[in-house]
């Protein structure tokens, strides 16, 4: 345990603020961690990768082997980091019974002053970085072509101003500027649009061959147009003008039961009336019940020689 605090005293008097040092509740150190930039003098804009690493150091230090972690690489590919943890792994392995916490910094740090360039491929045109290229690095040490990057931003910035047209007035006065971000990780970037503007595109670009629909290509939209026409036809695709004229209604649960209630009530009368329509070949229309009415009663009936008759005295009397 001596052996961890002396490493740990050492390592904070030497980087200071650039080690953080996370304790437990009895002020052992649990975690060492620290971000790992290579070594170009006093050249800090050249500084194009860095990785943060994570020392975890267990009980039985240094007499037996700590666990580490690397986070947050930049500009490194992983054929790169796969070299520095095979560096790490030798360097423990030749270490034990030592302490070695500054020892992985120097390592990591001669890899990352080694291939102190970015590797991997610009995440905008997805070509790759070669020489002559020129790229920018953002303050999130992210890596791009410079001239992807201007793109990027001068697309970004027109379609908030697009956006912003929909804006009504009242909320066009309240809305924040335009603020261009990184592609990668979207934080807020301070790159100015204008010179990078002015950067020629990058060599693979320049001498990629220049796109043609292919008979594969072709092949491959007509297999596509097959699929969707039969998801359509089956009810698979999601119709979004369909959809907009679409109404949900959220009914509480006695609106619920009522509604079913009712439901059924008109079903039942329906095939009621249904079963009503056809007579002989005629339809039959449906009539509401009404209460019975009370039938008049028939009129006497009357013999034929009983039948009254007027006479010339202008009253009715039977003939004698």
């Amino acid at each position: 345990m001596e052996v961890l605090l002396d490493e740990v005293e050492s390592l904070e008097a030497i980087l200071m603020d650039d080690v953080k040092i996370v304790r437990s509740t009895d002020g052992v150190p649990e975690l060492i961690e620290t971000t790992v930039l290579p070594n170009v003098g006093e050249e800090v804009d050249r500084q194009y990768v860095c990785i943060t690493l994570q020392v975890i150091p267990c009980e039985r230090y240094p007499d037996v082997k700590p666990k580490w972690n690397l986070r947050n690489p930049r500009g490194l590919d992983d054929l790169s980091l796969n070299n520095i943890r095979k560096a790490i792994e030798d360097k423990l392995n030749e270490s034990i019974g030592q302490p070695v916490v500054f020892d992985l910094i120097e390592v990591i740090r001669e890899h990352l002053t080694n291939s102190n360039l970015p590797s991997g491929q610009c995440v905008i045109c997805l070509y790759g970085f070669q020489d002559g290229d020129e790229f920018t690095k953002t303050i999130c040490y992210h890596y791009l072509h410079s001239y992807c990057l201007a793109r990027h931003l001068i697309a970004s910035n027109k379609n908030y101003e697009e956006e912003l047209e929909k804006l009504p007035v009242w909320q066009r006065k309240t809305a924040k500027p335009f603020q261009p971000c990184c592609p990668v990780c979207r934080e807020v970037i301070d790159n100015d649009v204008g010179p990078l503007s002015q950067c020629q595109p990058p060599n693979e670009l320049m001498n990629a061959p220049i796109f043609e629909v292919t008979a594969e290509l072709k092949g491959l939209q007509t297999k596509m147009s097959n699929l969707f026409m039969r998801q359509k036809s089956r009810g698979g695709i999601i119709d979004l003008d369909a959809e907009d004229n679409n109404v949900i209604s959220i009914d509480s649960e006695d609106e619920a039961t009522k509604n079913r209630e009712s439901s059924t009530f008109e079903n039942t009368a329906t095939m009621s009336a249904g079963s009503n329509r056809q007579c002989n070949g005629t339809t039959a229309r449906v009539v509401k019940n009404h209460p019975p009415q009370q039938r008049k009663p028939d009129p006497p009936a009357y013999k034929s020689d009983d039948t009254p008759k007027s006479s010339h005295y202008g009253h009715t009397g039977r003939r004698q």
